[in-house]
This record gives structure tokens, C-alpha cells and sequence, in this order.
């Protein structure tokens, strides 16, 4: 096998199952002619429903990109994790085969899900902080004011805090 020259323009190709799972991640300079060796010898080929090719200007990128997506991606059939080496730069350009859209709308639609998790992390947080607040006796006002919600708001996830009945006696006392 010749020694593949690292200044050609190379291609990182990532293969995945109908559910959007990432299958395996590789690289090649003719991605076509890869695929095909892959479905003559590989008994997961059968899997692949979707492609996505991104190609880089020299191989040595697309071998850095590679690794980068091995380690952080975690394809199920790559077995070879390869160490990182450098930082990976932008890639020169992206296919657009008809699988590109299908990529985009997964990809968005994860960093949606990702950013409704973080949402309501946050919103999780933000309620037990104004419920917090209520209880050291700051009112839904001053919250309001703090926090650019209405006052009616906060009062409905803060609602003031019922004193025990031995409180109340003490106080009218």
C-alpha cells in the first residue's frame, strides 16, 4: 500500500444508522471507493442509512479532525482511538448531498434538546431561588424587579410562605 501523501485533499466521513446514531467515523480521498471496500468487509454496512462528508485541505487535517471526532463523538464501530494531536482549523467545505439536510436537521435538533435541558436547569434553579427568597421575606416586587418577570409571576411560583400556627400566636401576642 502507498504512503498517502499528507498534502492531498482528504475527506472525513461519517456514517450513520436510520435513528441518526453515528455508526463510524473515517477518513479517505475518495470516500465512494471507501464505501465500497467498507460494504465488502465490514457485517455493520447493512446499518448505514445516512452519510456526511466534509473534506479538508490536506490529509494530516482530516487525520487531526478524525481523532477529534473519534474521542468526542464516540462512533460504535471505530476501535481504533487515536490520540489528538493539534487543534483541527475550519474544514474547507461541506457536500451537499441530499443526506446534508438530514444532517442539519439532526444536528438542530439536538442543540435544540441540549437547549431546552439547559433551560430548564435554569428555570429549575430560578424557582427555587425566588421560592428561597419569599422565605427570607423579600417580596414578589422586589423579585419582579431583580429578575424582569411580572410581579404576578413570581408570586405564583413564590406564593408568600404560610406561617405555622405557633408563629401566628406568638405574633399576635
Amino acid at each position: 500500500m502507498p504512503t498517502p501523501d499528507m498534502n492531498e485533499r482528504t475527506a472525513l466521513y461519517r456514517l450513520f444508522d436510520k435513528r441518526g446514531g453515528l455508526l463510524y467515523v473515517g477518513i479517505s480521498n475518495d470516500p465512494a471507493f471507501r464505501w465500497k471496500q467498507h460494504r465488502g468487509d465490514k457485517g455493520w454496512w447493512p446499518q448505514v442509512a445516512d452519510r456526511q462528508v466534509t473534506w479538508y485541505a490536506t490529509r494530516l487535517l482530516a487525520l487531526q479532525a478524525e481523532a477529534l471526532a473519534i474521542q468526542t463523538e464516540w462512533p460504535i464501530y471505530n476501535t481504533v482511538r487515536p490520540h489528538l494531536i493539534i487543534h483541527v482549523p475550519e474544514q474547507l467545505t461541506v457536500t451537499t448531498d441530499p443526506s446534508d439536510f438530514d444532517q442539519r436537521l439532526r444536528a438542530t435538533a439536538e442543540r435544540r434538546a441540549r437547549a431546552e435541558k439547559a433551560f430548564n436547569d435554569v428555570d429549575k434553579e430560578l424557582r427555587a431561588l425566588l421560592v428561597r427568597g419569599r422565605a427570607e421575606g423579600k417580596g414578589p416586587s422586589h423579585m419582579a424587579k431583580l429578575t424582569g418577570f411580572t410581579r404576578e409571576w413570581v408570586a405564583r411560583i413564590a406564593p408568600e410562605r404560610k406561617r405555622p400556627a405557633a408563629e401566628d400566636r406568638a405574633a399576635d401576642a
